[in-house]
């Protein structure tokens, strides 16, 4: 579990660095629904995420190698802390955007 976990952490603290230095790694995804002024703040907020999210996962494949936690318990910090770490994204989304969430949504037809 420690190579898996500290694998994918190193993977989103890279990714999120990399966003954060050069905006254009992100791509074009959800481009149509942010403003233009606000773009390069969006994408590098992002990148924030996800390196701050690859090192909590570093930290946490750290501690698993340290203490044997229970399942429930590991679950329990993993989701707390992702939540956590997604809360300034959500709160300058909306303080930008106007809205919390980033993506379109999808009105049905009748």
């Amino acid at each position: 579990m420690f190579e898996f976990l500290f694998v994918m952490g190193a993977v989103f603290a890279f990714y999120g660095y990399s966003v954060m230095k050069n905006p254009r790694v992100w791509g074009e995804q959800g481009r149509e629904e942010i403003h233009e002024e606000n773009w390069n703040g969006y994408v590098v907020r992002n990148g924030q995420f996800c390196m701050y999210s690859g090192f909590f996962i570093v930290a946490l494949a750290a501690l698993d190698v340290i203490f044997n936690f229970p399942s429930w318990l590991f679950i329990l910090i993993l989701l707390g802390g992702i939540g956590a770490l997604f809360y300034p994204l959500a709160h300058w989304m909306h303080e930008k955007e106007g809205k919390w969430w980033p993506w379109p949504k999808h009105k049905k037809k009748k």
